[in-house]
């Protein structure tokens, strides 16, 4: 299975969460996987098999708040996603074992965009 690179939109098996980690997917229905932006590189991800990634809420409630980032991904119902990214959640998964697979790509602006909520959750200064 090859891995994702930076930047790259995925769809994962996020099931099960807890706490303020998101979720409230319904697996009666196979509503168990999220889409996420792939925040960390290839080296890290190959090296590891994880991968640390922001997830993607489809939730309208989010829109106007600054720590949501508004993202359209053109494609089809699996390839595309309209929503937002959640600024304030970077979560590592093991892409194998919740069967990732690699569905679309965002651009380097849009890549630097969120890497300012990284670098505000790790108190980077850039």
């Amino acid at each position: 299975m090859q891995m994702p690179k930076q930047m790259d939109v995925i769809v994962i098996d996020a099931e099960s969460h807890s706490g303020k980690e998101y979720g409230e997917h319904n697996p009666t229905i196979g509503n168990t996987r999220r889409h996420m932006v792939v925040m960390s590189d290839s080296g890290y991800n190959e090296a590891t098999g994880m991968v640390l990634a922001m997830p993607i809420t489809t939730s309208p409630k989010y829109k106007n708040k600054p720590e949501y980032y508004p993202i359209l991904i053109m494609g089809g119902e699996e390839t595309g996603v309209k929503g937002y990214v959640v600024g304030w959640q970077l979560q590592n998964f093991d892409y194998r074992t919740r069967n990732g697979k690699v569905v679309n790509k965002i651009t380097a602006k849009q890549y630097k965009e969120l890497l300012s909520y990284v670098e505000d959750m790790l108190g980077i200064e850039s």
